[in-house]
């Protein structure tokens, strides 16, 4: 079975660089539903379809998977396990070199082993525990019956899909260009997650 993770449209935090994590009211702005639209139109040009469509609760990766869906006639099945890594205290702050609000965000990105979880984030192996969790009792089960299924989720959790994939080790998790709509492409079978391609773009740049 085929997997397409894909990363949500833009919003008006990712133009202004702020952490969104687990802030759940950001939504699509006028770009971000043009990168969702040709990106659906660049999937039904190559003749693509869907078995399943998952998505995060967000709004910005819900709204994403919806205009998605409607191309494609599904609707979206929303799942809790999908949801963006919570930064606790920092989300809303901006990041990037003499932004980040203290040197504990600052690991978080620029040395994450060194990143310390609290005051309600959420580390990163209890992240990779859930999306995990999610492979094996939701996606391995449909291998039987389905051929191809769309995850629409957020940053983290695709790069989370690529450290269960074995192919980004925790010290490069955020290394490597994801922009907004990309997909990585993997295949599951007998549980065990295999890249195929990387941060694969269908909308115009």
């Amino acid at each position: 079975m085929e997997i397409y993770f894909l990363r949500h449209g833009e919003t008006a935090w990712n133009r202004e660089r702020r952490i969104q994590g687990s802030t759940e009211w950001t939504d699509l702005t006028e770009e971000g539903v043009r990168l969702a639209d040709e990106t659906l139109d660049g999937m039904l040009a190559q003749g693509l379809t869907f078995d399943r469509i998952f998505s995060s609760p967000y709004r910005r990766a819900l709204h994403t998977a919806q205009i998605l869906g409607a191309g494609f006639g599904l609707a979206p099945i929303v799942d809790e396990r999908l949801r963006e890594i919570s930064f606790g205290p920092y989300e809303g702050t901006r990041y990037g070199e003499g932004l980040f609000a203290d040197d504990n965000i600052r690991a978080c990105f620029l040395d994450p082993p060194r990143y310390v979880a609290r005051d309600g984030a959420e580390p990163f192996a209890a992240v990779a525990a859930r999306v995990r969790d999610f492979v094996d009792r939701t996606l391995a089960p449909l291998s039987a019956t389905c051929s191809r299924v769309l995850v629409v989720a957020h940053g983290g959790i695709l790069r989370t899909v690529l450290r269960l994939a074995g192919v980004l080790s925790l010290a490069d998790f955020w290394k490597g260009p994801q922009p907004n709509c990309c997909v990585h492409v993997a295949t599951l079978a007998d549980g065990k997650l295999m890249l195929k391609a990387r941060a694969v773009v269908f909308h115009h740049n």
